[in-house]
């Protein structure tokens, strides 16, 4: 059986018949099997229907617009969870799998003509444009003005040059920022301009930008959490039913330690972890319990490690991704839903860059079932901010799950002494003056927060043009204190340290054909970081 693509034009008469056989063929289909087909869970999926909807109609197809005509993103859907022999054979008929999407779905990208022939599916169909614009979109404001200022997610397995080729098409102002994921992109524009840009096949979904990255402050990313077919992006509105089952239930579940950090002291950060447990379960009836095996079901297992550690997902060292996080079962297969794994070679520290309890806490929200919020400031936007209590949103979000805890439910303080009706009689003088107290310690120095400045001297622009295989970069870099190194990152995966701090220099980054954004920072001794961005054009 063929699928043929999202299009808005026939260019030929026999390409008409192909179509519209398919078309009656999944119609017929979709009828047989409504009846018991899983839903599909999209945050911005306005339809009152459950599953796919007919993946050849107008709506559908819409005006989509693509820079590569031979290849196509679209939801497959199974009935159940797709088994291993499922995705080989669609890898086998040219198709990248990209991410999960729950209920039984995966995110492909494919060739046009996609033979699915020997694999049992619902529904294939390509994403909407109202699909992927953030519910908060319609209406939202920020400051009393409507949002202008928005992350767009490309496809995992869209070039960033086509990225770049696309919001230049759109007519778009990118805000550069080092930070982001390696798929987002920061733009600044209006909701009609995101609604034509959310057209495009290459663009899977756009949610408004926070105030951090607007300004191009210092942030870390969170690439979401993990299932085992694949990750989970942002577009999807929820991950399973949590670890109660359907409905919001009571849930009671372990957590152990297998390996802690030994950057921050075992106690306090055994604390940290404590508290945020604590602040989930203020709010829903989950109870965690101290003292789970590692390899138990329904435990949530802490790991720090570094690079390759037992799961598809190895870290990438100091300065990127911080943590993953594997939903509850179903979807993952115990003994790995809900565990918890952090990147050991990061800076972890308490109550400053980078917090442990911050990044805790997102990611137990994560273990728990909740995917990644689109509203700037909620602990579980995609973009880890430093936290110190869950927001309106992260709790509404989690009591769509379970079920809330009330406030007679939670043990409360004793109520302190009421002051008696009549002041007591002071007693009589000392007959000597009591002893001064000694004076008070002088304040101890305020914590440097002040970032390093960074200047880039050679090339003597941001944006270079060359033919060459490599580029050497130079400048310098000062701090109040003292520089403690200068690195460099590209978004094709290459990073390395430069030579020298207050003169610094990198005698040969490598370069791939196209677009290379690399970012240079320069960190202090109290872990500021300052950094600059050039965008390197290989012909």
């Amino acid at each position: 059986m063929y699928f043929p693509p999202q299009s808005s034009q026939h260019e030929n008469d026999e390409y008409t018949v192909v179509f519209l056989t398919v078309r009656v063929v999944l119609g017929f289909l979709a009828a047989l099997c409504l009846y018991a087909q899983p839903a599909l869970h999209l945050k911005a999926r306005r339809q009152a229907v459950e599953g796919l909807a007919d993946p050849l109609n107008q709506q559908t197809r819409g005006d989509a617009k693509t820079l590569r005509p031979g290849r196509v993103h679209r939801i497959v859907q199974f009935q159940e969870a797709p088994a291993a022999s499922e995705i080989e054979a669609l890898r086998r008929q040219g198709a990248r799998v990209l991410q999960y999407v729950p209920d039984n779905a995966l995110l492909i990208s494919g060739p046009t003509m996609l033979e699915l022939g020997g694999v049992e599916v619902h529904g294939v169909e390509a994403l909407l444009a109202s699909d992927k614009l953030s519910p908060l979109a319609e209406g939202g404001m920020v400051s009393h003005e409507p949002w202008r200022n928005w992350v767009v997610e490309f496809h995992a397995d869209v070039e960033q040059a086509d990225s770049l080729e696309i919001l230049t098409q759109e007519r778009l102002r990118m805000r550069e920022h080092p930070d982001l994921l390696s798929s987002h992109l920061v733009v600044e524009g209006s909701l009609e301009q995101m609604r034509a840009l959310a057209q495009w096949d290459e663009v899977a979904y756009i949610f408004p930008a926070s105030r951090e990255l607007e300004e191009g402050m210092a942030v870390h990313a969170c690439a979401g959490a993990v299932t085992d077919s694949g990750p989970v992006g942002q577009l999807v509105s929820k991950i399973g039913d949590g670890w109660d089952g359907p409905g919001r239930n009571a849930a009671s579940l372990t957590y152990s330690m297998q390996t802690l950090t030994e950057k921050v002291p075992r106690e306090a950060l055994l604390a940290e972890i404590g508290k945020a447990l604590t602040e989930w379960g203020r709010y829903v009836q989950v109870t965690f319990t101290a003292g789970g095996a590692v390899n138990g079901n329904r435990n949530l297992n802490f790991l720090f490690a570094t690079r390759a550690h037992g799961d598809p997902y190895p870290f990438d060292g100091r300065g990127r991704v911080l943590a993953h996080t594997f939903y509850p079962a179903p979807p993952n297969p115990e003994p790995v839903a809900g565990d918890l794994h952090f990147d050991d070679e990061e800076d972890w520290r308490i109550g400053n860059d980078v917090d442990a309890y911050s990044v805790i806490l997102h990611e137990l929200g994560h273990a728990l079932g909740l995917g990644h919020s689109d509203k700037p400031g909620a602990v579980m936007y995609a973009y880890y901010r430093m936290a110190s209590a869950l927001t309106d949103e992260d709790i509404g979000a989690i009591r769509e799950l379970y079920a809330s805890r009330g406030a007679g439910e939670n043990p409360q303080p004793p109520a302190p002494p009421q002051p008696p009706t009549q002041p007591p009689t002071p007693p009589p003088p000392p007959p000597n003056p009591p002893p001064q107290p000694p004076p008070a310690p002088p304040a101890p120095p305020a914590a440097d927060r002040t970032a390093p400045t960074l200047v880039v001297i050679s090339p003597n622009s941001t944006s270079v043009l060359t033919s060459a295989a490599t580029i050497a970069v130079r400048g310098t870099a000062s701090d109040d204190t003292a520089v403690r190194q200068v690195f460099w990152t590209s978004n094709t995966g290459g990073a390395g340290a430069a030579t020298g701090t207050t003169n610094w220099s990198i005698p040969a980054i490598p370069l791939l054909k196209g677009t290379n954004q690399i970012t240079i920072r320069a960190v202090d001794e109290a872990g500021n970081v300052a950094w600059r961005s050039l965008v390197v054009r290989r012909q």
